[in-house]
């Protein structure tokens, strides 16, 4: 690991000692890039434009917010599903939704006054 660093200073060094600025071309770039076409500019903004009015259509076409809203309920169904069938013994899933609620408003109330600087 210090080999490394020292070898990544050397070579810091090396290319800040050796850099090039900027080669003379009596302004041959700056004229090049100047008549370089621009044309596909344009055409590339009309694309993305045309490809997100087609997605926007499609998803309303197609009921796309009921998808969601099933998807949502499906996966959120899915993890009280889960978190129900463990069996812990003596501890219900009530108590241990009771805990995470009670844990994560700890947690939102500790980065609030964090915030404010009130701690």
């Amino acid at each position: 690991m210090i080999d490394n660093k020292i070898d990544d200073e050397l070579l810091a060094k090396f290319f800040e000692n050796n850099k090039i600025n900027d080669i003379p071309d009596d302004g041959f770039s700056d004229r090049v890039m100047h008549n370089l076409p621009r044309h596909n500019e344009w055409l590339n903004t009309l694309w993305t434009a045309v490809c997100a009015i087609a997605i926007l259509l499609y998803f309303i076409i197609h009921n796309g917010f009921n998808v969601l809203k099933l998807a949502i309920l499906n996966i959120c169904g899915d993890v009280s599903g889960a978190a129900v069938s463990f069996n812990f013994g003596d501890i219900t899933p009530i108590l241990i939704y009771i805990g995470i609620v009670t844990i994560t408003i700890v947690a939102a109330y500790n980065i609030i006054m964090r915030e404010r600087h009130i701690v």
